[in-house]
C-alpha cells in the first residue's frame, strides 16, 4: 500500500533587522488602548424568539434556464430529473405558479412542467444536494 502525503511545505523565516551596536533604539510612544465597539442594542420593537425555539428551515432556490434548450414558444416541456442522493426530491415550478410546484422524487423521475418564460426554479428538499435534468419533448400551441 502505498501512503499518500501532502508535499513538504517550504517556509523562508524573514526577520526584521535589529539595530546593531552604536545605532540608538527607535520607540514608538504608546497610544492608549481604544475601547472596544459595544455590541448595538437590541431592537426593542420587535420580540426575540426564545432560544428553544427553533429556526423556520431556510430552502434555497435556484434558476433554471430552459431557455438555453426549448424553444421560446414551448408552452410545456416533459423531462427527466436525476436526484442525488437517491432519497432526496426537487421541486420545479416557473414563475406564478410557486405554490404548485412539479414534484420529482430520487433517483429519476419523468415529469411535464407547464412554461411561460425562459426561466423555472428548482427548489431541492429532502436532502436532495444536486440533480441533472434531461429534456425528452416540448409542445408549442
Amino acid at each position: 500500500m502505498i501512503d499518500m502525503h501532502p508535499p513538504p511545505a517550504y517556509i523562508q523565516i524573514a526577520q526584521k533587522p535589529t539595530p546593531g551596536v552604536g545605532q540608538p533604539l527607535q520607540l514608538v510612544p504608546s497610544q492608549p488602548p481604544q475601547p472596544a465597539a459595544a455590541p448595538p442594542a437590541p431592537d426593542q420593537s420587535q420580540p426575540q424568539p426564545p432560544p428553544g425555539d427553533s429556526q423556520p428551515e431556510r430552502i434555497e432556490v435556484t434558476p433554471l434556464d430552459v431557455g438555453r434548450y426549448l424553444p421560446p414558444t414551448a408552452l410545456y416541456a416533459t423531462i427527466i430529473v436525476t436526484v442525488v442522493p437517491p432519497t432526496g426530491t426537487v421541486e420545479i415550478y416557473v414563475p406564478g405558479s410557486e405554490d404548485a410546484p412539479v414534484i420529482f422524487k430520487g433517483p429519476k423521475t419523468a415529469g411535464e412542467i407547464h412554461l411561460n418564460g425562459p426561466t423555472a426554479y428548482v427548489r431541492l428538499k429532502n436532502g436532495a444536494t444536486s440533480y441533472e435534468v434531461e429534456y425528452l419533448s416540448w409542445r408549442e400551441p
